[in-house]
């Protein structure tokens, strides 16, 4: 079975997460989709950031939102200070692709953001991924053909973001169940599995078994930090 395999913040393999370098590496080495989350400065600038303050990857205790864009781009990744923070600007002009936006604040910033993906022409380079029910509207009433991921915050929502027009939906590992994936299955939906608990250290890393089972049971993406060796595992090269 066939299974998309999606660079989780880029990918770990080689590169820092959540840069260019990272995401070009991913999808030269067999990623459908390179995941990037986005937030905005305190001066309205759409960002490449996951976590809400800059003190995980790059040292700082200060809020995404607290920051001004030009404060934000300046900063280092810890861990390799070769490596720099990105702005959405950025992503696009470097055209980055495909891509799979996990959008933290929506409803009118998630417009903003839809616009300058039009601007760039990349509306058919991406797959929105929404935490909240009212955001794939705003998707679909903005270009019915882009896809939209739910990142929805509990399994039981799956429904309403069924019915509100998602076209993936995303189950954390401990979620997946036959009856869950057979349920999400009947309705037409695409299945994404997200590698991993909610614990940060573990976010995107699995066991080798839980990779064969969901390639076995079907589910059309999984998202996970490793794709050399995801790869590897599930098709041998």
């Amino acid at each position: 079975m066939n299974v998309a395999l999606v660079a989780h913040r880029c990918g770990t393999d080689k590169y820092p997460e959540l840069t260019i370098a990272a995401a070009r590496h991913s999808l030269k080495i067999g990623a459908a989709y390179v995941e990037m989350d986005i937030r905005f400065t305190k001066d309205n600038v759409p960002v490449i950031s996951h976590d809400q303050d800059a003190l995980r990857l790059y040292g700082s205790t200060v809020k995404i939102c607290d920051m001004l864009s030009v404060d934000f781009l300046k900063l280092r990744h810890t861990s390799n200070r070769d490596y720099s923070t990105h702005s959405l600007e950025e992503i696009v002009n470097n055209g980055v692709a495909p891509i799979l936006f996990h959008i933290k604040e929506g409803g009118e910033r998630l417009k903003q953001i839809l616009h300058r993906l039009r601007a760039a022409n990349y509306e058919d380079k991406v797959t929105m991924g929404v935490t909240a029910v009212e955001d794939i509207g705003i998707v679909k009433a903005f270009n019915s053909n882009i896809s939209v991921l739910a990142f929805m915050p509990a399994k039981e929502h799956s429904q309403a973001f069924i019915d509100a027009g998602a076209d993936s939906i995303r189950l954390w590992e401990e979620w997946v169940t036959q009856e869950e994936i057979q349920k999400i299955k009947a309705t037409g939906r695409k299945l994404w599995v997200m590698a991993g608990t909610a614990m940060e250290r573990s976010v995107g890393y699995t066991s080798d078994d839980n990779l064969k089972f969901w390639q076995e049971i079907g589910v059309d993406g999984i998202l996970v930090n490793e794709i050399e060796k995801a790869k590897s595992l599930l098709y041998g090269r």
